[in-house]
């Protein structure tokens, strides 16, 4: 099952294959202060999930549990869609609790707290690309967190040629702002599978990757891309409405926002805001997207604009913001290439 992101939250990592040493087919569960009490695991009998406990693998294909092992790869064409499944000896909160266990807390303790690892339990995925860490996912969920407390197993998207926002696919995005770092050839991408606890016992721990794969990255000449990789989706096309909100932006910086390239409209509707208590109008309300070009650099960022009512009509539309904390700097940075959509 395909897992949405939910929750942004950066740290840092103590990763590397070496880490997992000692994790792989070790959960026993017996400890100082007597025997964990693990959640009992989904049993999935494939030769797979022993052949590969502790390692990511990577496909082409969609990474269904019965995807063939012919299937995986070893080296990928980045634009290409890819897949990632990580095989585990134990389900992720199991391996946690293991972990914790290891590093000298008590096992009555854990199994004192064990219910807070249902709902509280979450993964990530951190990217490397030649040994350099490049980024790292927001947490993976679901309602129910079953799968973390049961399942050997965590999947993600990497790249799937589309715009549903399915855990993983935050790192191609991030992988594709490194336009520096992505010459021509062969490069080493590697990801790892670190589990987080969010609250109470844990949440302060620094748990070792559980799963850590590597993957020849090849770079062609020519990035192939695809329109859901660079920027939101446009609603709608309004040329009129488009040239507004460029005037407004110009108007809303004082050296004239010489960098804005291009409005995005991505809302299909405008939003009327009335008065509370008599209904009386009071604007215009919409959501656009602004992209910025300075050289080789292009991001984009999210503005809200009104359009004010004097009572017969709309006046012009102006940015609804302060520019004097404005975060521009901090938009959403996408690879130069992108810029081919926009024309």
């Amino acid at each position: 099952m395909k897992k949405i992101i939910l929750a942004a939250f950066l740290v840092s990592s103590l990763s590397s294959q070496a880490q997992l040493g000692g994790l792989i087919n070790k959960v026993k569960g017996v400890g100082k202060g007597g025997k964990l009490e693990l959640y009992e695991e989904e049993k999935i009998n494939l030769e797979v999930v022993t052949k590969y406990a502790g390692q990511l693998m990577f496909s082409n294909d969609d990474f269904e549990r019965e995807l063939p092992e012919s299937k995986y790869i070893k080296s990928y064409t980045l634009g290409d869609n890819l897949a990632l499944r990580a095989w585990l000896p134990n389900s992720p909160v199991n391996m946690m609790m293991q972990q914790l266990l290891e590093s000298g807390v008590k096992a009555k303790e854990i199994n004192a707290t064990r219910d807070s690892f249902d709902g509280q339990s979450r993964v990530m995925l951190f990217m490397y690309l030649d040994g350099v860490k490049i980024s790292n996912t927001s947490y993976a969920w679901d309602n129910e967190q079953k799968p973390l407390l049961t399942v050997p197993s965590v999947r993600a998207d990497f790249h799937d040629s589309t715009d549903k926002n399915y855990f993983g696919k935050s790192l191609y995005k991030d992988l594709l702002q490194k336009q520096d770092m992505l010459t021509p050839g062969k490069h080493k991408l590697k990801i790892e599978v670190v589990p987080r606890k969010t609250f109470g016992l844990g949440a302060d721990f620094n748990f070792k990757p559980i799963a850590v794969g590597e993957i020849d990255l090849i770079v062609p000449a020519q990035l192939k891309l695809n329109e859901s990789d660079c920027f939101p989706k446009k609603a709608i096309s309004d040329p009129k409405l488009e040239a507004e909100a460029m005037r407004a932006m110009k108007k809303f910086y004082k050296n004239g926002a010489p960098n804005a390239f291009k409005v995005i409209l991505t809302q299909h509707d405008m939003k009327i805001v009335r008065q509370e208590y008599t209904g009386v109008i009071l604007r215009k309300s919409f959501n656009a997207t602004i992209v910025f070009k300075k050289g080789d650099e292009v991001w984009y960022d999210w503005y809200t604009f009104h359009k004010e009512y004097d009572g017969s009509k709309y006046e012009e539309a102006i940015v609804y913001a302060n520019a004097d904390i404005s975060t521009l700097d901090e938009g959403k940075r996408v690879n130069k290439e992108c810029l081919k959509f926009l024309k």
